[in-house]
């Protein structure tokens, strides 16, 4: 048997909601484009420029000097001045202990055995000349000492003393004393012989005069 079937409705392709969609997403479109045209159309209306930039900076000239060389000549050597002349000093003896140089010669005594005796006193060999001092140079004082000592069996000298110190005037003065003690010790003297044998001899005195050169 055939079954009864309800009348087919009616389809409807394009319900209403759809539509109402279609149109407001047509009409947003239109005036995002509308939009973009008018945004366009005033872009190209404006005459835009390009930004200006800035020139790089200028470079300043580099501004180099000449550098010179400079030779240096040698200078002659300078000639060494001549020293001015030092003063003399001169070592003597004086009396009342002056030696001399005389040798006595005995004659011998008559004996199984003849023998010669010889007899002197000390003969000076070395006197080296003592140094002027400085303070006595600079105040141009001239003067003399006189040094006593004993001569030793080898002709050294031993126990070395000043027994006075002059200037020219004949005033009293200890500026040369250290001077005519240094050079008193360096004198050498032949012993003094007697009978034959080499003995001290004391009290020898010796005057060492310092005067300006000349």
């Amino acid at each position: 048997m055939d079954r009864a079937y309800p009348p087919i409705a009616s389809t409807v392709f394009f319900p209403p909601q759809l539509l109402a969609g279609y149109a407001k997403g047509l009409a947003f479109a239109a005036m995002m484009t509308l939009g973009l045209i008018f945004l366009m159309s005033r872009l190209i209306a404006s005459d835009l420029e390009a930004p200006v930039v800035d020139g790089l900076p200028s470079i300043q000239p580099v501004h180099i000097e000449d550098k010179k060389v400079v030779t240096q000549k040698d200078e002659p050597p300078v000639k060494p001045q001549i020293p001015p002349l030092q003063p003399t000093t001169t070592p003597e003896e004086i009396p009342p202990t002056e030696v001399g140089t005389a040798i006595t010669i005995r004659a011998p005594v008559p004996s199984s055995d003849t023998t010669l005796t010889v007899t002197r006193d000390p003969v000076p060999v070395y006197k080296p000349l003592p140094r002027y001092p400085n303070a006595a140079a600079r105040r141009g004082i001239e003067g003399y000492v006189v040094v006593e000592f004993t001569v030793t069996k080898t002709g050294a000298v031993r126990d070395a003393r000043v027994v006075g110190g002059f200037d020219s005037a004949g005033n009293p003065t200890r500026v040369f004393n250290r001077s005519a003690l240094a050079a008193a010790e360096r004198f050498k003297y032949q012993p003094q012989m007697a009978d034959g044998e080499p003995v001290e001899r004391y009290g020898v005195r010796n005057r060492i005069t310092y005067k300006m050169a000349d």
